[in-house]
């Protein structure tokens, strides 16, 4: 399975990767509020933005359940 991510730097610009580092979610807040009553392991707020430590099971989840793509921006430690 690909996982769809961009960068600030050149946002729109989606590429597929084979994994993926800690990384700020895009997507529909009512998908990724859903998955987060369900698995909030997967996914942490701060307030403004998504977060997860786990982007590949993050993606599965939202795939399977909603037929639903997420798009992750990798975040700079």
């Amino acid at each position: 399975m690909g996982y769809l991510t961009t960068t600030y730097e050149n946002f729109g610009v989606i590429v597929e990767v084979d994994s993926l580092p800690y990384c700020e979610v895009i997507g529909d807040i009512g998908i990724i509020s859903f998955i987060r009553r369900r698995k909030p392991h997967l996914v942490s707020f701060d307030g403004e933005r998504a977060y997860t430590e786990h982007p590949e099971e993050l993606a599965k989840v939202a795939a399977t359940n909603k037929n639903y793509k997420l798009v992750f921006v990798p975040v700079k430690a």
